[in-house]
């Protein structure tokens, strides 16, 4: 129970801040004069009882002011330890205030207490009490029962207010819950580490978060770079917040020293604690920097970690491919230890680290544009690649965020932006050692598919434009429902797909995928389209039989020498409302005419089809039916005329 300073500095005891900015001395005291009242009103009331029977004459005697003083300080050591056992001892910041005014009034009482009986304790230590006959006196065992009987309340009162509860928040979902079992995961933490008052009757898998761990990670055996601080030319913080200064130079190792130091760097040292350029709960800073520096003058490619403590970078090796992002100048990679915030936090330490990091984040950004730099947030990587990229375990240390810098006045980030990986929900977490904590952070990451991390992108042939007129391919376009068991040229289907790939004109949450059976010069196997004019291999082996029994049973698909398979993510698809619903739908329409048209103008033949099983189609194409929705199915071939 530590005396306020004053009404700002009411929860600092170590915290950099425990009040929002925004919340000023004079609201402060505002918000405490009510509580301050109710915790002295009994106080009040039995002064002003004391004094109004003395003036009329009838003072209480002293044994009268020992024993209503003692009732009175039973009754504030009871809240005061209700207060600490049961929302205190469980991060119920909230309560506090309450839990120290209480404390300091049974000090208060505590102190009178002993005023009246401590003259009667020292009489009692100066005698020798005389001896009782065996037998004849109970006391003895009464009060040892007694004094069990509170042990054994206390125990239970603590048990109950830290570990028993009606509900155990779940770490685990299992591989058939994938894609809703993470939503679920994330409404169940955020539920749990909601404060309110009966938060206390529910639990959370116990954690051992033991000693605070180090305030700075250190790799003592790695060779080090100095940082200085280069003074870049100062931009106003309006400016900033908008757009990058113009850059065509590289950035100097210096000016990366800066950049960092106004990210991450100790700005302040205060009653023992090391203060950084952007703020932290409880002033515990969790996150971590790591730099890939790939064109950063005066500084070898490498992958670096920024060591504040001593203002520079530890060397940890070569390059980590896994990261990508080649054409960036560099790219910074954050993390949080979060046993830093969990120590103090507990279960609530994840929602303080994320948040840590975003404050963290805008600093970087702020000083990037002020370097002439152009930090853009990777939004979808994948957390277990990054974390083994950088060399920490991922759960007791997690990535939470990758940025990409370049000269602004270099490419833009988006243009001729390399194809779109895919990315489903990560297992469940096997490592339970930080609890909700980890489960949380699994949630809220992403898996690389691994056609995407491994398999790698196959170029196609450049498109051939089609010379048949718009009026002609019209005419003659038919469904044909029969194919000749030869294989389709491969620069026709290049080109039959580069025709598809136009500006989405309603959606763009279409996504083309082809079960290819006989096409010449590529195996046999399920592919996705991508940006960039290139296939990637989803599933190995042929798949015309299970085309076939996903269709229906429908010949003209399991016949086919090639099968569109035309899906929809359904967050992009539905982040337009409902009517993003009726604009997939249009969009694959769309896209099916220009594989049906481009089919004809190269000789080929071509059958929409728009009946199938939706479960086994996202099967047959590899994907989360949940997530991805299938809209449309059209075979390719040679047609067999009878």
């Amino acid at each position: 129970m530590p005396p306020p300073d004053d009404c700002r500095t009411l929860f600092r005891t170590g915290i950099e801040f425990s009040i929002p900015p925004n919340f000023s001395s004079h609201a402060r005291c505002q918000d405490m004069v009510p509580k301050i009242v109710w915790v002295l009103l009994p106080l009040s009331l039995y002064a002003l009882y004391v004094a109004v029977s003395t003036w009329r004459g009838r003072a209480p005697s002293r044994v009268a002011l020992n024993v209503e003083t003692s009732l009175l300080l039973i009754a504030y050591l009871l809240t005061t330890a209700g207060l600490g056992v049961f929302w205190v001892a469980n991060q119920q910041l909230p309560v506090f205030d309450w839990h120290y005014l209480f404390g300091y009034c049974t000090l208060l009482l505590v102190s009178v207490h002993l005023v009246f009986n401590l003259p009667a304790v020292l009489r009692w230590l100066r005698r020798t009490p005389a001896p009782q006959a065996a037998g004849k006196d109970k006391r003895g065992p009464v009060a040892v029962g007694k004094a069990l009987a509170i042990v054994v309340a206390l125990g239970f009162a603590f048990f109950l207010g830290t570990r028993q509860g009606a509900s155990e928040v779940a770490v685990r979902w299992t591989a058939a819950e994938a894609g809703a079992g993470p939503v679920d995961a994330v409404v169940r933490y955020h539920e749990f580490s909601s404060e309110s008052r009966g938060r206390v009757f529910r639990r959370a898998p116990g954690v051992e978060w033991g000693a605070p761990p180090p305030a700075f990670k250190r790799y003592p055996d790695a060779p080090h770079v100095a940082l200085a601080r280069a003074k870049t030319r100062e931009q106003g913080l309006g400016d900033a917040l908008r757009a990058p200064m113009p850059r065509q130079a590289r950035l100097s190792v210096a000016e990366l020293g800066q950049l960092l130091y106004l990210s991450a760097g100790i700005t302040a040292r205060r009653g023992g604690l090391a203060l950084r350029a952007s703020p932290s709960s409880g002033a515990l800073f969790p996150s971590e920097l790591y730099v890939a520096a790939r064109k950063v003058d005066g500084l070898p490619a490498g992958l670096y970690h920024y060591d504040a403590e001593h203002e520079r970078l530890e060397a940890l090796g070569a390059l980590p491919a896994a990261l990508g992002a080649e054409d960036a100048d560099a790219l910074v990679v954050l993390s949080a230890v979060f046993r830093r915030t969990g120590y103090k936090y507990r279960d609530r330490a994840y929602r303080y680290a994320v948040a840590d990091a975003g404050h963290l984040l805008e600093n970087l950004r702020l000083a990037a544009h002020q370097a002439g730099m152009r930090a853009t947030l990777v939004a979808r990587f994948d957390e277990a690649q990054a974390a083994r990229a950088i060399g920490i375990d991922g759960v007791e240390e997690g990535v939470l965020a990758v940025v990409e810098l370049r000269r602004a006045a270099g490419r833009a980030p988006h243009e001729d932006a390399p194809p779109a990986a895919r990315f489903a929900a990560p297992p469940a977490p096997a490592d339970l050692s930080i609890g909700v904590t980890g489960m949380v952070h699994r949630a809220t990451s992403l898996r690389l598919l691994p056609d995407e991390a491994g398999a790698g992108r196959i170029a196609l042939p450049p498109p051939e434009p089609a010379e048949a007129g718009v009026t002609d391919t019209v005419m003659k376009r038919r469904s044909q429902r029969r194919f000749l068991d030869e294989p389709v040229p491969l620069p026709a289907l290049s080109s039959l797909l580069a025709d598809m790939a136009q500006p989405p004109q309603l959606s763009d949450a279409i996504r083309i995928n082809l079960v290819v059976d006989r096409v010449e010069g590529l195996e046999p196997g399920v592919y996705r389209y991508v940006p960039g004019h290139a296939l990637v291999r989803v599933r190995e082996g042929r798949f015309a039989a299970a085309a076939r029994s996903a269709a229906l049973s429908q010949d003209v698909i399991g016949d086919a020498a090639v099968v569109l398979v035309l899906s929809a993510d359904r967050e992009r698809m539905l982040a337009q409302g409902p009517r993003g619903y009726r604009h997939a739908y249009l969009e694959a329409g769309m896209l099916g005419e220009r594989w049906l048209l481009g089919a004809v103008a190269r000789e080929l033949a071509a059958c929409p089809v728009g009946g199938f099983y939706d479960d086994e189609a996202a099967a047959l194409i590899g994907v989360d039916g949940r997530r991805e929705w299938v809209l449309h199915f059209a075979a390719l071939g040679w047609s067999a005329k009878e």
